[in-house]
Order: C-alpha cells, then sequence, then structure tokens
C-alpha cells in the first residue's frame, strides 16, 4: 500500500486579520480589531498508511453555525470567530466521500484541542485519540473554558492517549514521538500557538510533509517569523518557527498550515517551502 495525504476541508472560518498575523497589543488587539480575513479553509488530514488510517485534526461541525454552540459569555466567540460548515462537510461525510468508514480510521492525532481542530471528535468514537499532556491539562476546567476550549461539546467519554516525546531528535527538534513502526510519521513539539501544540511530519519520498496544524497560519508568517495574535507566548511561538525553519532549509518540506488558502494546492503541486528569503 502507497501513503497517501488528503486534504479534507471541513468547512470555512473568518477571523481576524490581527490573529493571523501579531500587532501590538496581541489577544486584545484582535477583539478590537475591525478588519475581517476572507474565509479560510479548516483543514483535517487524512494519511492512508500500510500500518493503518491516521487522521490528524477533526475540524469543526456545522453546529459552530448556530447562536449558543459556544459559551454565549466568551468575547472571542462573539466578536472575534464567524464559522461556514455544512452538514456534509463534518469529518464524518468528508471521509465517506473519499470511501472510508469514519470506524475504520485507527488513530486521530490532534496538533491543539482548539474547536475547529477537535471539534469533529463525535465522529469518530472507535479511534484511538492523542493529544500532548500539557494540551490536556491547559483545555481542562474553568481555566480552559476562558482560554477558549470548548470542553462541553467534546465526547462525554473523551479519554486520550498521550504523546511520549521520548524518541531521537529529529533535526532541530529534540524530541519526536513516532506514530508508526517505520518511522515515517512522527510528531514533534510545536509549542506557540498553544504550549502544547504539535505538528505532523510524514516523510515520504524524501520529502516531509509537514501538517502544522496552527504553528502559523501561512507560509507567510513562517517565513517572517511572525506569531499569530491570540498566543500568550509569542517568543515561544517565534522560537517554533526558527525550528521550522531550520528544518525545513536541510530536508526538502511541503508546509501545511489548516487554514493556509494555498495548502491543498500545495500538497498536489508537490510545492517544496523555499526558506532562502526568510526574515533574519
Amino acid at each position: 500500500m502507497v501513503i497517501r495525504i488528503h486534504p479534507i476541508s471541513t468547512g470555512r472560518v473568518r477571523i481576524k486579520k490581527a490573529q493571523i498575523t501579531r500587532k501590538p497589543g496581541g489577544p486584545l488587539r484582535v477583539m478590537g480589531d475591525r478588519d475581517w480575513s476572507d474565509w479560510l479553509p479548516i483543514y483535517a488530514w487524512l494519511i492512508e498508511h500500510p500500518e493503518g488510517l491516521i487522521l490528524v485534526d477533526t475540524g469543526e461541525t456545522c453546529g459552530a453555525n448556530v447562536a449558543g454552540h459556544f459559551l454565549r459569555w466568551h468575547p472571542y466567540y462573539r466578536h472575534s470567530a464567524a464559522f461556514a460548515i455544512r452538514e456534509d462537510e463534518e469529518i464524518g461525510p468528508a471521509l465517506a466521500r473519499l470511501g472510508v468508514r469514519a470506524q475504520d480510521v485507527r488513530t486521530v492525532l490532534l496538533t491543539h484541542l482548539h474547536t475547529d481542530h477537535a471539534g469533529g471528535l463525535c465522529h469518530l468514537p472507535n479511534s484511538t485519540v492523542w493529544v500532548s499532556g500539557p494540551e490536556w491539562r491547559l483545555a481542562r476546567g474553568w481555566g480552559g473554558a476562558l482560554r477558549g476550549y470548548v470542553t462541553h461539546r467534546w465526547p462525554k467519554d473523551l479519554a486520550p492517549r498521550f504523546y511520549d516525546f521520548s524518541g531521537p531528535p529529529l533535526g532541530p527538534f529534540t524530541h519526536t514521538f513516532a506514530v508508526t513502526k517505520a518511522r515515517d510519521v512522527l510528531v514533534v513539539p510545536t509549542p506557540g500557538h498553544t504550549p502544547g501544540h504539535v505538528a505532523v511530519i510524514v516523510r515520504l519520498n524524501d520529502i516531509s510533509y509537514f501538517l502544522a496544524g496552527d504553528a502559523s497560519y501561512t507560509d507567510g508568517a513562517l517565513r517572517a517569523r511572525a506569531p499569530d495574535g491570540v498566543t500568550f507566548f509569542p517568543r515561544m511561538a517565534v522560537r517554533t518557527l526558527d525550528r521550522i525553519a531550520a528544518y525545513a532549509r536541510t530536508e526538502p518540506t511541503i508546509y501545511l498550515p489548516t487554514h493556509d488558502l494555498r495548502s491543498a494546492a500545495r500538497l498536489r503541486e508537490t510545492e517544496i517551502l523555499a526558506m532562502d528569503v526568510v526574515a533574519p
């Protein structure tokens, strides 16, 4: 069986431009920004692998379109995000269009637990779900709600397993977690957007497909070393962007953020990330 990566669009989201690239004021600037982005994709990624089907993130559900789906009091969801998701774009129906039954997905790898990455977990009750321990702890309780995690929409019996980053280094990434015995699907820590954020690297035909989650929203933000506007850890985010850039300088890399308008085309066209124009 040949390894294949499929982009799966689970709908669209609009966010403030100050969220995509950080402006002075950070999260507070996002709340007050009047400029909205274009409609952006919400990608999940299906990896067809000889060791089983692997899904990276689960996208959002059409419940996000409905008033009251999120915590009504939370200012971010009231003022800084808008969703447009059809029922047939949820991850279950989207997988079915690829000829895949959700119950046959062996493994779900979450880059982090924000709602547009974990909202579709309800479609995958038979899968083993993986997330980072720091991310799980950060999302729990009232503190998690204040940070914007939509835990009341998770499956009630959600009991994820935690990445064990005890594997050998991979370039600038000092810790790795091997998903497959062949070590061609790896998880690496990419803290910044959230402290527990991770990315998934698929190594295929001497190319690294870097499923970046929200390490940055675009490849341009990576090149500019620009953290996003909602992180409370911008220095941490920049260090992560520098690691990704260093990796891409030594390994042919296709960079695939969740909300980049060109991610699907970049995958289809095997567009290698050129890092010679990265800001110093």
